[in-house]
């Protein structure tokens, strides 16, 4: 039996009032029974530390639950919209927006004993784990982790010398059915892989089906963050967000060189500021700082 304390506050006018609400759950009890992983420990909590830190995704219009999707640390998602997005006209995937969310996180018990928080990063098409290598394999073993790597360490080695942002960090938050598309999850699927996600107001266990938690906290527009008002009319009138040939924008000077530290983190601080200025009751990342991505792949794999 494991005892989570949620507390809620609520503010109005004249006084702020904080609820404190204690709930104690058997680990077991949201479980479905089809869940069998290879491994019987992770039917159990684990001894890990929990961490609560924040994450980001670059996003359109649409809205969906950040499972078996990508997540990042905020230079992450900053290396990200710089490398494959805005220099695209239109937006690479129709990008729009930068969404932030908190999350909370614990490991497996194969994963701490192996002395990792993080597994390996996994990408999803779809909704569909795509690797690297097999996906179910290492579920089976760890349970549905949450997965990390820093910017030119495997399996993106290959940013190393491009990425030019500290601290850039890429998440990967396993869901339901993530050996299918999002349009072929059956309803076997989703019991006998239930994925990460804890339910509701269940602080993650470290059980295989209970790594994580989130909530999202605020968002901004890629129209915002770089100051050029209506997309459609600033490439209307010949503007660009940025220009990789040219290594700078038109019209705007927002994106202007890319392997340039300095502006790299003055673009991060940008994007900081817009955060605390839309929503000023959200802590700042260094606030809750996040925890090292300590992924190992010779511990991981052997």
């Amino acid at each position: 039996t494991t005892t989570t304390t949620t507390t809620t506050t609520t503010t109005t006018t004249a006084t702020t009032a904080t609820t404190t609400t204690t709930v104690t759950y058997n680990a077991t009890s949201f479980r479905t029974a089809l869940y069998q992983p290879k491994n019987k420990v992770l039917l159990n909590p684990s001894t890990a530390p929990i961490h609560t830190f924040f994450t980001y995704r670059v996003q359109n219009d649409e809205s969906y639950e950040p499972e078996n999707q990508n997540m990042a640390s905020l230079a992450g998602a900053m290396f990200y919209l710089h490398n494959e997005i805005v220099w695209h006209v239109p937006r690479r995937f129709n990008k729009t927006r930068l969404q932030k969310f908190k999350v909370t996180t614990r490991a497996t018990q194969p994963l701490i004993d192996k002395k990792m928080n993080f597994g390996t990063r996994v990408a999803f098409d779809r909704g569909m784990c795509t690797g690297p290598f097999d996906c179910d394999k290492e579920w089976n073993i760890y349970g549905y982790y949450v997965g990390c790597n820093k910017a030119g360490s495997f399996p993106t080695a290959q940013w190393g010398k491009t990425c030019r942002y500290p601290g850039a960090v890429w998440y990967s938050f396993p869901g339901s059915c993530p050996s299918a598309e999002f349009n072929s999850h059956t309803n076997e699927c989703i019991l006998t892989e239930p994925g990460g996600h804890c339910p509701p107001g269940v602080e993650p266990t470290g059980a295989g089906d209970c790594t994580y938690q989130y909530e999202l906290v605020g968002e901004i527009s890629l129209d915002e963050l770089d100051g050029i008002g209506s997309y459609t009319s600033f490439i209307a009138k010949g503007g660009r967000e940025y220009n990789k040939w040219l290594d700078r924008g038109l019209q705007n000077n927002f994106w202007n060189k890319k392997y340039d530290e300095k502006a790299c983190k003055a673009r991060i601080k940008a994007a900081e500021a817009l955060f605390k200025t839309k929503y000023p009751d959200v802590e700042l990342d260094e606030d809750l700082p996040a925890p090292e991505c300590d992924f190992n792949y010779w511990r991981f794999y052997h």
